[in-house]
């Protein structure tokens, strides 16, 4: 059974929201956030495949806009 664009990337977007999710005793915030990260980049580079829909598209950039905030601190400055 050959796994279809849509299908890897749901599972893409399940694991980043599990990444997301995780917390515990030690657990790094922006650890977590750069996995999440890389796993919806990965996301975003398999959307482009003409099968996909553009919501499709759409649904994982705004889930890759979304984590912009949370690698800003409050102030509004990048980290370093």
């Amino acid at each position: 059974m050959t796994e279809t664009p849509g299908d890897r990337i749901e599972k893409l977007l399940l694991r980043a929201d599990s990444a997301m999710k995780r917390h515990g005793a030690g657990a790094d915030d922006a650890a977590r956030v750069a996995r999440a990260r890389r796993t919806l980049e990965e996301a975003r580079d398999i959307a482009r495949d003409p099968d996909v829909p553009q919501f499709v598209r759409d649904l994982v950039q705004r889930r890759l806009d979304g984590l912009d905030g949370l690698e800003r601190p409050a102030d509004g400055h990048a980290a370093a």
